[in-house]
Protein backbone atom coordinates (compact mmCIF):
# COMPACT_ATOMS: atom_id res chain seq x y z
CA UNK A 1 0.00 0.00 0.00
CA UNK A 2 1.67 3.20 -1.02
CA UNK A 3 1.66 5.70 2.03
CA UNK A 4 1.71 9.95 1.57
CA UNK A 5 4.50 11.82 2.89
CA UNK A 6 2.80 12.68 6.25
CA UNK A 7 1.50 8.95 7.12
CA UNK A 8 5.35 8.35 6.66
CA UNK A 9 6.09 11.27 8.98
CA UNK A 10 4.15 9.96 11.67
CA UNK A 11 5.08 6.33 11.13
CA UNK A 12 9.09 7.18 11.37
CA UNK A 13 7.91 9.49 14.46
CA UNK A 14 6.03 6.50 16.05
CA UNK A 15 9.05 4.45 15.65
CA UNK A 16 12.10 7.04 16.62
CA UNK A 17 9.64 7.21 19.90
CA UNK A 18 9.87 3.27 20.32
CA UNK A 19 13.40 3.32 19.59
CA UNK A 20 14.12 5.37 22.20
CA UNK A 21 11.83 3.85 24.61
CA UNK A 22 13.20 0.48 23.77
CA UNK A 23 17.08 1.77 23.92
CA UNK A 24 16.26 3.18 27.36
CA UNK A 25 14.57 0.18 28.67
CA UNK A 26 16.92 -2.04 27.57
CA UNK A 27 20.22 0.02 28.91
CA UNK A 28 18.32 0.59 32.00
CA UNK A 29 17.50 -3.58 32.87
CA UNK A 30 21.40 -4.49 32.07
CA UNK A 31 22.14 -1.31 34.63
CA UNK A 32 19.95 -2.57 37.19
CA UNK A 33 21.98 -6.08 37.08
CA UNK A 34 19.24 -8.62 38.15
CA UNK A 35 19.38 -10.46 34.79
CA UNK A 36 18.96 -9.35 31.66
CA UNK A 37 16.58 -10.51 28.78
CA UNK A 38 17.90 -13.22 26.21
CA UNK A 39 19.17 -10.97 23.64
CA UNK A 40 20.63 -8.68 25.84
CA UNK A 41 22.44 -11.37 27.53
CA UNK A 42 23.68 -12.62 25.10
CA UNK A 43 24.78 -9.34 23.65
CA UNK A 44 26.74 -8.80 27.10
CA UNK A 45 28.01 -11.97 27.18
CA UNK A 46 29.93 -11.53 23.36
CA UNK A 47 30.81 -8.14 24.62
CA UNK A 48 32.95 -9.63 27.34
CA UNK A 49 34.86 -11.82 25.35
CA UNK A 50 35.49 -9.78 22.32
CA UNK A 51 35.29 -6.12 23.74
CA UNK A 52 33.06 -4.45 21.68
CA UNK A 53 30.18 -2.44 23.08
CA UNK A 54 27.37 -3.95 24.03
CA UNK A 55 24.99 -2.28 21.65
CA UNK A 56 27.23 -2.56 19.03
CA UNK A 57 26.79 -6.09 19.52
CA UNK A 58 23.41 -5.87 19.36
CA UNK A 59 23.77 -3.87 15.95
CA UNK A 60 25.43 -6.78 13.89
CA UNK A 61 22.82 -9.30 15.91
CA UNK A 62 20.15 -7.22 14.13
CA UNK A 63 22.05 -7.37 10.58
CA UNK A 64 21.91 -11.02 10.77
CA UNK A 65 18.22 -10.99 11.91
CA UNK A 66 17.74 -8.28 8.56
CA UNK A 67 19.74 -11.08 6.50
CA UNK A 68 17.16 -13.65 7.58
CA UNK A 69 14.24 -11.54 6.68
CA UNK A 70 15.46 -11.28 3.00
CA UNK A 71 16.44 -15.02 2.48
CA UNK A 72 12.31 -15.41 3.98
CA UNK A 73 11.03 -13.33 1.95
CA UNK A 74 13.37 -12.93 -1.16
CA UNK A 75 11.41 -10.84 -4.17
CA UNK A 76 9.01 -10.41 -1.87
CA UNK A 77 11.44 -8.69 0.72
CA UNK A 78 10.47 -4.53 0.20
CA UNK A 79 13.20 -1.98 0.42
CA UNK A 80 11.91 0.26 2.91
CA UNK A 81 12.45 -2.66 5.20
CA UNK A 82 16.14 -1.91 4.77
CA UNK A 83 15.59 1.24 7.05
CA UNK A 84 15.64 -1.35 9.73
CA UNK A 85 19.43 -1.25 9.02
CA UNK A 86 20.21 2.85 10.02
CA UNK A 87 17.42 2.03 13.05
CA UNK A 88 19.73 -0.82 14.37
CA UNK A 89 22.67 1.99 13.76
CA UNK A 90 20.76 4.31 15.90
CA UNK A 91 19.78 1.47 18.36
CA UNK A 92 23.43 0.52 18.94
CA UNK A 93 24.38 4.20 19.56
CA UNK A 94 21.55 4.91 21.88
CA UNK A 95 22.25 1.52 23.89
CA UNK A 96 25.45 2.77 23.87
CA UNK A 97 25.43 6.28 25.67
CA UNK A 98 22.65 5.09 28.53
CA UNK A 99 24.14 2.29 29.28
CA UNK A 100 27.84 3.63 29.60
CA UNK A 101 27.22 7.19 29.52
CA UNK A 102 23.60 7.96 31.55
CA UNK A 103 23.18 5.07 33.78
CA UNK A 104 26.68 4.72 34.85
CA UNK A 105 25.91 5.77 37.95
CA UNK A 106 22.85 3.84 38.69
CA UNK A 107 22.95 1.68 41.63
CA UNK A 108 21.45 0.63 44.56
CA UNK A 109 22.49 -1.74 47.65
CA UNK A 110 18.62 -2.18 48.02
CA UNK A 111 16.93 -5.34 46.30
CA UNK A 112 13.37 -4.19 46.50
CA UNK A 113 14.83 -0.75 44.34
CA UNK A 114 16.65 -2.49 42.07
CA UNK A 115 13.44 -5.13 41.49
CA UNK A 116 10.94 -2.21 40.99
CA UNK A 117 13.55 -0.64 38.65
CA UNK A 118 13.66 -3.69 36.85
CA UNK A 119 10.03 -3.81 36.27
CA UNK A 120 9.61 -0.18 35.56
CA UNK A 121 12.37 -1.01 32.83
CA UNK A 122 10.63 -3.80 31.41
CA UNK A 123 7.28 -2.40 30.43
CA UNK A 124 9.25 0.62 29.30
CA UNK A 125 11.31 -1.35 26.77
CA UNK A 126 8.43 -3.50 25.96
CA UNK A 127 5.46 -0.74 25.47
CA UNK A 128 8.56 1.40 23.00
CA UNK A 129 8.98 -2.30 21.23
CA UNK A 130 5.22 -2.72 20.65
CA UNK A 131 5.21 1.14 19.04
CA UNK A 132 7.32 -0.09 16.29
CA UNK A 133 6.18 -3.27 15.83
CA UNK A 134 2.51 -2.35 15.74
CA UNK A 135 3.58 0.49 13.45
CA UNK A 136 4.66 -1.79 11.10
CA UNK A 137 6.68 0.30 8.65
CA UNK A 138 10.60 -0.70 10.08
CA UNK A 139 9.86 -2.18 13.26
CA UNK A 140 13.04 -3.75 15.14
CA UNK A 141 14.99 -6.41 13.25
CA UNK A 142 14.22 -8.88 16.05
CA UNK A 143 10.60 -8.76 16.08
CA UNK A 144 10.43 -8.15 12.67
CA UNK A 145 11.64 -11.33 11.92
CA UNK A 146 9.27 -12.92 14.37
CA UNK A 147 6.22 -11.42 12.71
CA UNK A 148 7.47 -13.24 9.62
CA UNK A 149 7.83 -16.44 11.20
CA UNK A 150 4.80 -16.04 13.00
CA UNK A 151 3.00 -15.78 9.70
CA UNK A 152 5.21 -18.65 7.87
CA UNK A 153 3.98 -20.83 10.87
CA UNK A 154 0.80 -19.57 11.84
CA UNK A 155 1.93 -19.18 15.34
CA UNK A 156 1.27 -16.28 17.56
CA UNK A 157 3.74 -13.75 17.73
CA UNK A 158 3.80 -13.61 21.29
CA UNK A 159 5.00 -17.32 21.75
CA UNK A 160 7.21 -17.11 18.75
CA UNK A 161 9.01 -14.37 20.16
CA UNK A 162 9.26 -16.51 23.49
CA UNK A 163 10.84 -19.46 21.62
CA UNK A 164 13.05 -16.51 19.84
CA UNK A 165 14.35 -16.17 23.54
CA UNK A 166 14.53 -19.63 24.22
CA UNK A 167 17.49 -19.46 21.01
CA UNK A 168 19.39 -16.93 21.95
CA UNK A 169 20.06 -18.27 26.17
CA UNK A 170 20.79 -21.66 23.98
CA UNK A 171 23.96 -19.54 22.31
CA UNK A 172 24.55 -17.42 25.98
CA UNK A 173 24.63 -21.46 26.73
CA UNK A 174 26.94 -22.42 24.12
CA UNK A 175 29.64 -18.71 24.84
CA UNK A 176 29.65 -19.49 28.40
CA UNK A 177 30.42 -23.14 28.38
CA UNK A 178 33.40 -23.00 25.52
CA UNK A 179 34.50 -19.51 25.81
CA UNK A 180 33.90 -19.02 29.64
CA UNK A 181 31.98 -16.17 28.70
CA UNK A 182 30.27 -13.27 31.06
CA UNK A 183 26.97 -15.28 32.37
CA UNK A 184 24.49 -12.48 33.02
CA UNK A 185 21.60 -15.37 33.58
CA UNK A 186 19.57 -14.22 37.29
CA UNK A 187 16.22 -14.13 38.32
CA UNK A 188 15.54 -11.20 36.24
CA UNK A 189 16.11 -13.15 33.27
CA UNK A 190 13.21 -15.56 34.87
CA UNK A 191 10.61 -12.65 34.52
CA UNK A 192 11.53 -11.40 31.53
CA UNK A 193 11.56 -14.54 29.69
CA UNK A 194 8.11 -15.14 30.96
CA UNK A 195 6.96 -11.11 30.25
CA UNK A 196 8.12 -9.36 27.58
CA UNK A 197 6.76 -12.05 24.83
CA UNK A 198 2.96 -11.69 26.22
CA UNK A 199 3.78 -7.98 27.35
CA UNK A 200 4.57 -7.24 23.70
CA UNK A 201 1.96 -9.47 22.30
CA UNK A 202 -0.65 -7.20 24.58
CA UNK A 203 0.67 -3.84 23.79
CA UNK A 204 1.12 -4.63 19.95
CA UNK A 205 -2.20 -5.68 19.84
CA UNK A 206 -3.61 -2.72 21.49
CA UNK A 207 -1.59 -0.32 19.95
CA UNK A 208 -2.00 -1.71 16.61
CA UNK A 209 -5.37 -0.86 15.56
CA UNK A 210 -5.00 2.64 17.33
CA UNK A 211 -1.56 3.72 15.75
CA UNK A 212 -3.08 2.79 12.31
CA UNK A 213 -6.21 4.66 12.85
CA UNK A 214 -4.08 8.22 13.73
CA UNK A 215 -1.56 7.31 10.76
CA UNK A 216 -4.25 6.17 8.01
CA UNK A 217 -7.36 8.85 8.95
CA UNK A 218 -8.18 10.91 6.72
CA UNK A 219 -8.74 14.74 6.70
CA UNK A 220 -11.50 16.90 4.80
Amino acid sequence: MEITKQQFAKHLLIEVVGLILVAIGAAGIMKVALGTGAYDALALSISSITAIEVGTVGLIGNCICIAIQILMLRKKYRLIFLLQIPVSFLMGIIINYFYYTVFSGMNSDFYVIRLVLLMVFIVICTFGDAMMTASGMIGLAVESTCVLFAKKFQMEFGKVRQLADVVFIILLLLCWFFFHALFPIREGTIILAFTFGPLLGYFTKKLQPRIHKWVYQTTN
